[in-house]
Order: structure tokens, then sequence, then C-alpha cells
């Protein structure tokens, strides 16, 4: 790997640091069948949670949101989450190298875009090191993936910190769904694997749990001057699910992973990245819909590279939250502690965090309530406090308002207030000039949130099981964005600071259409206008380009066709516009899939992805640019 300079973005030589630059017999579930029957009318009934952390049908929410169905993933052929999170409308999600995604919505896309939150189950994944996610150990058999839910826009005052641009939300599926074994073999021409087998049964009485392995290598890409990157990428992973049956007043579920990796570098050696995690939940429902739920998980992440950085970190997270209607209100309430505690050591003649480790609590409370206004016509108020170890206490607030004059049509709108709390690459962070003692960049004590107010507003329309559309419109004003002061005086360091501000605009369309009973087509447009500008008296020169890069037009079409009941030929095009800063050309690709079902629950795919072109770039984070190619893999499913 080579640091890349620092005019593409003081965070950048930080940021290179963190690995991204370095893995009995039963009859098949019914539910895959039923999915594949699924008609407009009834995808758009789909329960959600995302958005106000109760059930809710999917045509009634006041918010932007996409759901990537169990079917969308397995008729796509996606082989990993990140890659999965292609296929959502608005999402720029593009691959940096190796296993290293760039992943955004709604602006601010860099290697390590930090203004969107993460979730899987209810466990937060974001890193409080630098506010983003480290794609390359998020991961899981993807046919135990219910659903991913995709929020374009704020969620802050319900999840808290970070949830600026937009929350991910992926729930995998209940024990009780998966018992029965599976098996998912992929062979491709730059990939191992995915090799993936799961087992799942009867637990007790009326239990049931499920245990899993996954593993997969891939290969070095190549960069654009055609020299090996050295980045071969090898991972693996396994975990457990065990749950009380679901029939009664009271539910409980215990659920783990462990996983290790190695990601290889330019240098010939090796990054080394490792984890777990343990999570409980328990739930209670009461007579006229009322219910309390509690979550506790441990999170334990370690990344190492060599001769540039080594980093710990420990979580702990308890939540609570209790649900209840009383007349036209339905009422959401809670609260919740986490604690951090982070060693991350600069392993190198580059950087580092002073102090070495850090231990911090956060605590919040939130409360939301939807009032039935008049038939038809609701307005959800809501707001979370939330208490950092760096600013102090946090509100972000937000109104929203939804109106459905029949069942096929839905209008909302909604006004928020969201933050982005500081982390330690904005206050401890450390770049020594190398071989010397003289500190060039310099995170900030006195680094501020960086805060939105963002307005948006909604259309949904559906019309039986022909067609669908939904529409968005937006506008953020973001205040105190992170700046790069350059020193005013001889002997003084870059400092980190909030003296950048922007506004952006944008539009996003998306339609679905039943073209016959046995194909189904959707496609997704996003338009994205960003302005930047700074404080009167910054010395930054860079402007917002080490913010941002980011497509003006995004474009996404998928086709499902069952050319008889065993034979399916689906297909994925993509499109994105130039990126500004640092420059790349446009580019589109397609991936295709050929199934074939032999017989129930035995299916054989064959997938091509990046059909159009032998090798295209996708992001640019400074140099050297990496390329990923055309490539071809059968995959062989079995469930018994």
């Amino acid at each position: 790997m080579q640091i890349p300079p620092l005019r593409t973005s003081a965070m950048a030589i930080a940021i290179a640091f963190a690995g991204h630059t370095a893995l009995a017999q039963a009859p098949p579930p019914p539910q895959l069948e039923e999915l594949k029957q699924l008609s407009i009318e009834e995808l758009t009934g789909t329960d959600v949670t995302t958005v106000s952390r109760r059930l809710e049908k999917l045509s009634e929410v006041a918010a932007a949101i996409t759901v990537i169905s169990q079917e969308d993933l397995r008729r796509s052929g996606v082989k990993s989450l990140a890659q999965a999170l292609q296929l959502a409308d608005g999402v720029h999600a593009a691959r940096v190298f190796g296993a290293g995604w760039a992943i955004s919505t709604r602006g601010f896309n860099i290697s390590t875009a930090n203004k969107l939150l993460v979730l899987v189950d209810g466990r937060t994944v974001y890193s409080p090191v630098y506010g983003g996610v480290f794609w390359d150990t998020i991961d899981y058999v993807i046919a135990d993936i219910e659903r991913i839910e995709v929020i374009r826009g704020p969620g802050g005052s319900i999840w808290g910190a970070n949830a600026v641009n937009g929350v991910i939300n992926i729930i995998t599926k209940r024990a009780a769904d998966t018992r029965g074994t599976f098996l998912d073999v992929n062979a491709g021409t730059n990939m191992y694997g995915p090799l993936a087998v799961r087992h799942g049964g009867r637990l007790g009485a009326a239990g049931s749990y499920r245990v899993y392995g996954k593993a997969r290598t891939a290969d070095e890409h190549l960069l654009k001057s055609g020299v090996s990157a050295r980045d071969r990428f090898t991972f693996g992973q396994a975990g457990f699910l065990a749950e009380s049956s679901q029939t009664g007043t009271s539910v409980w579920s215990a659920q783990g992973d462990l996983y290790a990796g190695t990601t290889g570098l330019a240098t010939g050696l090796h990054a080394r990245l490792g984890g777990g995690n343990l999570q409980g939940r328990w739930i209670h429902h009461e007579t006229g819909g009322s219910e309390t739920r509690v979550q506790a998980y441990y999170d334990r992440t370690y990344r190492r590279v060599p001769n540039q950085y080594r980093g710990v970190l420990n979580t702990v997270d308890v939540d609570g939250q209790h649900q209840l209607t009383r007349g036209r209100h339905l009422l959401v309430a809670g609260a919740g502690l986490r604690v951090y505690h982070g060693d991350d050591l600069g392993d190198g003649p580059g950087f580092f965090f002073e102090p070495q480790q850090r231990t911090s609590a956060r605590f919040n409370i939130f409360a939301q309530d939807e009032i039935a206004v008049v038939p038809r016509f609701f307005v959800t108020l809501g707001s979370k406090l939330e208490r950092n170890e760096f600013t102090g206490f946090e509100f972000q607030p937000t109104v929203r308002a939804r109106f459905s004059p029949t069942a096929n049509h839905t209008l909302w709108g909604a006004a928020s207030h969201a933050f982005r709390v500081p982390t330690r690459f904005d206050t401890d962070l450390r770049f020594r000039v190398p071989g010397t003692s003289i500190i060039f960049l310099r995170g900030s004590d006195t680094f501020k949130s960086e805060d939105l107010i963002a307005f948006e507003g909604g259309y949904r329309f559906h019309f039986r099981d022909r067609f669908s559309i939904d529409a968005t419109a937006y506008r953020n004003r973001y205040d105190d964005l992170r700046s790069q002061e350059l020193p005013t005086g001889a002997g003084q360091p870059v400092v980190l600071a909030n003296r950048l501000n922007a506004v952006t605009h944008g539009l996003e369309l998306s339609g679905t259409l039943q073209v016959t009973p046995r194909w189904q087509i959707h496609g997704a447009y996003a338009h994205l206008w960003e302005r930047f500008a700074l404080d009167p008296g910054s010395t930054d020169l860079t402007a917002g380009t080490s913010e941002a890069n980011d497509p003006q037009h995004l474009f996404t079409a998928r086709s499902y066709l069952n050319a008889t009941d065993r034979l399916e030929f689906d297909a994925f095009f993509r499109y994105a516009e130039a990126l500004p800063h640092p420059a790349l050309a446009s580019y589109a690709e397609l991936d295709a899939r050929a199934g074939w079902q032999l017989r129930q629950g035995l299916e054989i795919s064959l997938i091509g992805s990046n059909l159009l072109k032998a090798s295209h770039v996708e992001f640019a984070a400074g140099t050297p640019l990496e390329t990923f190619e055309r490539s071809a893999t059968i995959r062989l499913t079995w469930i018994f």
C-alpha cells in the first residue's frame, strides 16, 4: 500500500491504516417459494422497523426507504453484505481496493464515509475511531439475511449519533425459519468461495437454534498501471443464534459471531483483523399492543496493519424501549448506555493517537409519538438526547407527517436535526513527519459535532399488482464540518477544525413494474447537488474536496425473469457518473445470473459480474487506483 498524498485528504493519511488498505432432514423452507410469488401490492405491505423502532408497513412510513429482500439477495448473486448495498436505491456503494468499500447516501462518500449509521440486528457496527464502517468484517451467510432496510435521510431522533445521512439495518432471519441444513458453494475466476454451511433445529420443547460457518478468499486485483495490488483477502466467520418459542408473551434470543481474516498489502506484508460479538435480547408483549424490549451486547474488534497501525476496541451496550398506544397516540420511548474502550497505537513512522487509550461512556434517552390527527393523517414528534465524551449533550429532534388520501397514495414530509459526534481522528490524531518528532497534523480538543438540518418530502403510489413509484426530494444544510486549517506561524501543525459548511439538494426516484406475471423490473435514479463554503478567516485549502467525492447522477436497474418454474434469468445494471475529486471517469456495469432449480431445495446458478468491460475503477481515494475485473462464478445451494 502507498500512503496517499496529504492534499487528497489529511484524514486519508490516517485512514489508510484501517485495513481499508488492507474476511435432521427437513423440508425446504416455504418462504423461498412464497417470495417468488410476492406481488408489488404485497411488497409495499412489507413490515419494516428501522424508521420508528417498531413494526409499520413500508407503504406508510414517513421516510425515504428501500428494502432489499432475501429474494433480491438470492437473485442478484451477491457474495457479501457490502456488495448487496449496490442494490439499494440512491446508495453510492463503490469498491476502493481489495475488500474495502466506500458506501454512503446523499453525498459525503469517501473511503471512510462517516455519516451513515449501520446496524446488524440492532447492534451498532460503526467504529468510534473514525465514524465509519470496516466493511471487510461485516459479513454473514447471505441466505440467512431476512432483509436489509436502508433509510436515506437522518435518523438521529431515535438512533442517535452518526445517523446523519442515513441508517442501514441488516436484519437476519429467526432461527425457526432456518431449520435444516443449508450449503452454499461458490467457485469463480477470481474468488474461492464463499463456502457457507448452516444447520438449524429445535431447541428444547419449542425453541430453535442455528449454527453457521463461512469462508471466502479473493485473489489479488490489479492496479490501473497493470501491476498487482497484492491485496489477496481471506476471511472466515462462524456464529450461532438460539431463541425461545415465538408464541408466548415473552421471547428471548442469544446470538454471537467470531471472525478472523488477512488482507495483503503492497509491501508484501499482511494486515490482520479479527473480532467477535455476543448479544442477547428479551421482548415482552402485553395486552393492547404494548411491548417492552431490552437488548445488550458485547463487541470486540482487532486490527493490525504492519508498520502503520494496531487497534483494539471493546464495546458494551445496553438498550431498552417501551411501546404503547393511548387513544390517538402511539408512543415509543427508551434509553441506552454504551461504553467504549479503545487502544489505538500508531505502528510506524507516520501517525499516532494521543492518548493511546480512551474509555468513553455515552448515555441516551429518546421518545417518539405518532399522533393520528384525523383519519389518514398522522404527525410524528420525537427526539433523542444523547451525551458523548467530547461535546456533552446533543439534542436531535424530528417532526414527520404523512397523509394517505387512499390506500394506494401516500404523501409525507419531515424536518430533522442530526449530529455526527467527534471521533478519535478528529480529536486525538497526531501525524508526524517521518523520521522526526515534528507534528505535521493534529486533531483538536475543541472539535465540535458536525451539524445537519434536513428537510425532505416524498410521494408513494402503487397500482394493484402492476406498478409502483416512489419519489423523494430533500435539502440539507451542514454546519461545522471538518476542515484542515493551515498553520498561522512557523513550526505549527495543520489542525483539524469545524470551519467548513455545505448545502446539498437531491432528487430520488424509483419504480417497479410487473411486466408480466413472470417478469418484474425495478429502476432507481438519484441526483445530488453539493456546494461547500468555508467560514471567514479559514485557511483550509481543500474546500471540502477531502470530505466528499460523489457522483452527481446514479442509476440502477434490476430485472427478474422466471422463464419457467425452474429456470430464472436476472440482470443488474448500474451507472455512476464521474467523480470530481480525485477525478475519476463515469462507469457503467452489468451483472447477470442464470439460475436452475434442479429439484426442490437444490439450485445451481451461473453468475457473471462486471460484464461490460474487462476491468474498471469504481472509486478514487488517492493513488494508486485499483481495478476490478470481469468475472464468472458458479454457485450451488442446497437445502436439506
